[in-house]
């Protein structure tokens, strides 16, 4: 794929992709795409999902239409911009502090349900339990709450600045800002979900591995 420009195909959902374009029909659109290994790997995308293709240096080929029966509402210029706001968002939008978030809220919530507020002897074993983290056994909280977290992460909203878009006038497109905090909730619900169950999954290691048990 190398000595020429490459073709570009891009989707509905904002993502992207280059390779070299290789046939399309009303139902796909076929393209070769090099792995990391080195290897070409062959992929065929729905013609329903793609929004455009466009051939070395010749033309875009848009196949996006407006068609309010399979839910296509906005025109394709309006589309084009709602993709921007998704492929920004993809690429500029960070959720490093969302995923730490909800690792610590994760943890908290495990240190916190197994903590056992004062000493407890074993009925059976007289075994005593000492006060302290990890100590107690864990309730149905464990699993709860990590899948609460990203409830409340997902109706937060953060501020869009200048430096999430690639272009800062796109800021003032409404299609583009729709786009962008689409796939901005995604990520950061995404992000504070496997955040919150590591977190909770660190916890219940350290509790196997810590607690002492009555029997």
């Amino acid at each position: 794929m190398h000595g020429r420009t490459q073709d570009k195909i891009l989707l509905l959902n904002g993502k992207s992709y280059t390779g070299k374009y290789l046939s399309s029909s009303p139902d796909l659109v076929n393209f070769n795409f090099k792995k990391k290994s080195g290897k070409i790997k062959s992929f065929s995308f729905e013609s329903n999902r793609v929004y455009s293709y466009k051939v070395g240096n010749n033309e875009e080929v848009v196949l996006y239409k407006k068609d309010t029966s399979i839910y296509n509402y906005y025109t394709p210029d309006q589309m084009r911009m709602f993709i921007y706001g998704e492929e920004d968002a993809y690429h500029r939008f960070k959720v490093k502090q969302t995923w730490l978030v909800g690792f610590a809220v994760g943890l908290g919530t495990s240190l916190y349900d197994t903590y056992l507020s004062s000493s407890y002897v074993c009925p059976n074993s007289n075994v005593t339990i000492p006060k302290g983290f990890l100590n107690r056994e864990p309730s149905i909280a464990q699993f709860i709450v990590p899948f609460v977290v990203p409830i409340v992460t997902g109706a937060i909203k953060p501020k869009m600045k200048a430096k999430h878009a690639s272009d800062p006038t796109f800021l003032a497109n409404e299609f583009y800002i729709e786009g962008f905090k689409k796939v901005r909730r995604f990520k950061r619900v995404k992000s504070s979900l496997f955040g919150s169950l590591c977190g909770v999954a660190v916890g219940m290691i350290a509790y196997s591995i810590n607690s002492t048990s009555c029997n």
